[in-house]
């Protein structure tokens, strides 16, 4: 047997025969062989390592992204009263316009109430009108005529009285006739004063407090009646924009109770595409920019449809698996050509529609919780070959290329970056480049 330690061919055990224990010795003899070899080495050697070039690629700022067809609005139909169901004039997936009437809830009992309040109204204002008229010519005539005729009687009742007084003094007549006299007297000019009242009260109207309490009253009744109206109105319920109807839920003779949904429509013009864009994306993605809608046909001789869009709203809460943001575009579609559910393209292309960006090796990236890092083998004088570490952040992947934005320190086209054994590497690390790859 020979064995090789550095350059030197050693022959170990020439006149053993090859038995097992032969082999045994021979396994052990190789091992400790080896282990002498490696613990001889020099601890402080350099690091071999792999490695290739960093490139410059023209990148495509291009976002080109699937997105999915959502309704502008989406919107559940409920009852605003309470009552059942009378009438249905939509069906699922009928296109209705804003206004159009849907359901049709009961409303008798409140056109009885309704009734009944434009009764009283009708009723107050009766009264209304006879206070703000006042009295007629003819009450104030004959009111007129009655107080005369009380003054009558009480100057007829005066003159008895005299004349009573006149005969008590003198004895002729006892004070019995005397007291009547004085009584009857007294009444009439009761009865003349009475009608006096109610003369001047005729002749000034009605008082303005009782006016005022009238014109309440009215107020009431109209709003009572207003208030009841209203609930006649929204025993109906209508579509609240252009849409179409997409689920029906309840039937005609069901009780609906305040609340309850009777139907779900959406706005299908415009309509809007959610796409979900990449965190590397985010930041060139803005409100309000122009972006192309392309709807595949899928078949032959049969063109894709082409839309323009906006963007309208950007989320700013993204997936944490995914690394991606939702972001939704504003689309028109009058012939309502998308619709909800559908798959499209969503492509933007800005102003500036290529450059030129660093790209490495994916396997050059060493990443950590903490930050990802590309290590950069230069040469330095008198000291060989060095490992710089550059911390970066990762863009398009092309390929098994990855574009790259150092955070700390450069990397420029052409360098050595680590693609082998950059897990042991530190800064300043000594390597030694034991493979070249293309």
């Amino acid at each position: 047997m020979i064995l090789f330690l550095g350059r030197s061919p050693i022959k170990l055990f020439p006149t053993l025969k090859k038995t097992p224990q032969y082999f045994s010795l021979l396994t052990l003899c190789v091992f400790l062989a080896f282990a002498g070899q490696a613990l001889a080495q020099k601890p402080d050697g350099p690091t071999r390592v792999g490695v290739a070039k960093a490139q410059v690629i023209t990148a495509n700022n291009k976002i080109e992204l699937p997105g999915n067809v959502l309704p502008w609005a989406t919107s559940r139909l409920a009852a605003e009263v309470e009552g059942r169901v009378e009438k249905i004039t939509a069906e699922e997936g009928q296109f209705v316009k804003k206004g159009t009437p849907l359901i049709y809830l009961r409303t008798r009992p409140q056109e009885l109430d309704l009734e009944l309040a434009q009764a009283d109204k009708e009723m107050v204002s009766h009264r209304l009108e006879e206070l703000n008229t006042g009295t007629r010519p003819e009450v104030i005539d004959a009111a007129k005529a009655s107080m005369n005729n009380a003054e009558a009687g009480m100057q007829l009742a005066k003159v008895e009285l005299i004349r009573i007084e006149k005969l008590f003094k003198e004895g002729v007549l006892s004070g019995n006739d005397y007291d009547k006299a004085k009584t009857a007297y007294d009444r009439a000019s009761a009865t003349y004063d009475e009608r006096k009242a109610q003369l001047d009260e005729f002749i000034a109207g009605p008082r303005i407090e009782e006016i005022k309490q009238q014109e309440a009253r009215f107020s009431v009744a109209e709003s009572k009646i207003r208030i009841i109206q209203d609930k006649i109105d929204r025993s109906v319920i209508r579509a609240p924009f252009d849409g179409s109807i997409i689920e029906k839920l309840t039937e005609v003779g069901q009780w609906l109770e305040l609340g309850d949904p009777g139907m779900v429509m959406i706005a299908t013009d415009p309509v809007k595409v959610e796409v979900h864009i990449p965190q590397q994306h985010f930041y060139r993605v803005s409100k309000g920019i122009k972006v192309k809608i392309i709807l595949e046909s899928r078949q032959d001789r049969v063109p894709d449809q082409v839309f323009q869009g906006q963007v309208i709203e950007i989320i700013r809460f993204g997936n944490s698996a995914s690394r991606t943001f939702p972001v939704r575009i504003e689309v028109a579609n009058p012939k309502s050509i998308l619709t909800a559910g559908m798959l499209v393209k969503v492509i933007y292309q800005p102003e500036k529609s290529s450059s030129r960006q660093v790209y490495v090796p994916k396997d050059a990236l060493v990443r950590s919780p903490q930050e990802t890092v590309v290590w950069v083998v230069r040469p330095e004088p008198d000291k060989g070959m060095k490992a710089h570490k550059i911390i970066v952040n990762s863009g398009e992947q092309k390929e098994s290329m990855i574009a790259i934005y150092p955070k700390s320190g450069k990397i420029k086209a052409g360098e050595w970056v680590v693609v082998q054994g950059n897990e042991r590497l530190r800064p300043g690390s000594s390597v030694e480049i034991i493979k070249e790859l293309p």
